[in-house]
């Protein structure tokens, strides 16, 4: 059994632990209230550019690759994680959806890469990265995304790749973050569905097409950064409290052995002394 002196140095080093924990909830939640905030005000904007370009789309005619696609060959996918770990399992399930997605559509598909998680991921595994994105996860700008979406569909022009997929944890609260799989390009929806055309375009959808996709990319990867963003200090800020309570636990059980230690300590020393004192009453 460890002594009362290191089971007290055991507990001031978990309770240091609890306080550094305790802090990195504290900056995560201050954090997560912010990107929250950005999630919400931006969801509204993506889901009508999101819903204007497959009304565009329903309506365009002809043979735009952009629109209707081209022989599938390569498939390029585009992962987006956290800079940072201490966050539960935030970067584990996008990294195993974007596992088994390659290994649904196709082995060998280029891959890019954002934050340093997903880097780190696919090197140790000896994945060819396309593309590489860190340093902003956490706090994202449209510049960010831009700079994602114009590597995105370059990647598309120049043949390199298909089909072009996000993945990504899109933000439901600070306990739940759920992994989502778009289909970028081309833009036309994997499945057929009936579709009414609200609007007429001038001077045709097609044109307003070829100027519209960039856009709508860059859009679709600036709401999965901002969802990511939010996401990551939710699952920190989790984390951080799970950690914190558990290094509470272990305080109060590390306490109560140190205490026993100390009692059997007292009792064997008062045990020696009566074994003295009797031995020298016998002499």
């Amino acid at each position: 059994m460890p002594s009362a002196r290191d089971l007290q140095r055991h507990i001031n080093t978990v309770k240091n632990q609890a306080r550094v924990f305790s802090a990195l909830q504290t900056v995560s939640s201050v954090k997560f209230r912010k990107a929250e905030a950005r999630v919400k005000r931006a969801r509204p904007y993506a889901e009508n550019v999101e819903q204007m370009m497959r009304d565009v789309a329903s309506n365009a005619t002809g043979d735009l690759p952009l629109l209707t696609g081209r022989e599938i060959n390569y498939v390029a996918v585009c992962t987006l994680t956290a800079d940072r770990g201490l966050a539960g399992g935030f970067n584990a399930q996008v990294l195993r959806r974007t596992v088994r997605l390659r290994e649904e559509k196709d082995p060998d598909a280029l891959q890019v890469a954002s934050g340093r998680k997903a880097v780190a991921f696919f090197r140790f595994r000896r994945v060819e990265l396309a593309e590489v994105f860190t340093g902003f996860t956490d706090n994202p700008t449209y510049e960010n995304a831009r700079e994602v979406g114009s590597t995105l569909m370059r990647l598309f022009d120049d043949e390199e790749a298909d089909e072009v997929y996000l993945v990504y944890n899109r933000f439901e609260s600070a306990l739940n973050q759920r992994p989502v799989v778009k289909r970028l390009l081309p833009v036309a929806q994997e499945e057929e569905e009936s579709n009414t055309t609200y609007m007429d375009y001038v001077p045709d959808a097609e044109t307003v097409l070829k100027r519209l996709v960039p856009r709508y990319v860059e859009t679709m990867v600036w709401q999965a950064l901002l969802e990511g963003a939010a996401g990551e200090h939710g699952a920190r800020m989790t984390a951080m409290k799970n950690a914190t309570d558990n290094a509470n636990d272990l305080v109060r059980d590390l306490t109560l052995q140190m205490n026993k230690a100390r009692q059997a300590q007292i009792t064997q020393e008062i045990l020696e002394i009566v074994g003295g004192a009797e031995a020298l009453s016998a002499g």
